[in-house]
């Protein structure tokens, strides 16, 4: 299943992007101050997220590294406290697949998760999810 969805650490070039952010869209170089004055409460709302997501769909984490997934049974052994989140490398960031949405969604740089998908109704599907954890979501 990882091959369906990765080549080595990276998704497929043929799933689109939809970023879920604190924000209606791109800050700008204008708007780049608010990445220093988010909250721990405001960032706490992507792990939220992935709870609420927990509750109403399989989750595999995904292990680039071994080129593996793994079914996620308690979602909180895959969340980030604010402090771990804050000092992660790129390599550290989660990675998860929802089957039932054949869908990635992926951690990113400022404040910015990506859903991966291939217009099959996956954004349709989570964007209730988003929003009930006030968050945003916008593609190019």
């Amino acid at each position: 299943m990882f091959n369906e969805y990765f080549e080595e650490w990276e998704v497929k070039p043929e799933y689109s992007k939809v970023f879920i952010s604190l924000w209606k869209g791109w800050l700008g170089k204008e708007n780049s101050h608010k990445l220093d004055e988010v909250t721990e409460d405001e960032w706490a709302r992507f792990n939220e997220l992935l709870r609420i997501l927990a509750k109403d769909f399989s989750l595999k984490a995904v292990n680039c590294e071994e080129q593996s997934l793994t079914k996620v049974t308690d979602i909180e052994s895959v969340l980030s406290t604010y402090e771990q989140s804050m000092n992660k490398e790129s390599s550290e960031f989660t990675k998860l697949i929802l089957p039932d949405l054949a869908c990635v969604i992926s951690e990113e740089w400022d404040y910015t998760y990506i859903i991966w998908h291939k217009n099959n109704g996956a954004v349709e599907a989570l964007a209730p999810y988003i929003k009930a954890v006030g968050l945003e979501h916008f593609h190019d």
